[in-house]
């Protein structure tokens, strides 16, 4: 009954945990790959002036300060 009790726990661990950082690797990867339609900036954001903050949220490159002199 012990053993039973210890491989179900260790078993959850390894579910919930994982058994390496593999995963947070691709997704730092993914994160800083994003797409130019992935970070087009959507018309609330542009209405109540958070544009920066929006990419900055949704891990996207900040804008050049010429985007940021066309859009005013």
């Amino acid at each position: 009954m012990f053993t039973i009790s210890w491989t179900l726990i260790v078993l959850g661990a390894i579910a919930v945990f994982g058994l390496s950082d593999n995963d947070k690797d691709e997704k730092a990867l993914t994160k800083d790959e994003k797409t130019a339609q992935e970070c087009e900036i959507p018309a609330f954001a542009k209405a109540i002036g958070h544009e920066d903050k929006w990419l900055l949220h949704n891990g996207c490159p900040p804008r050049n300060i010429e985007q940021k002199n066309d859009d005013q």
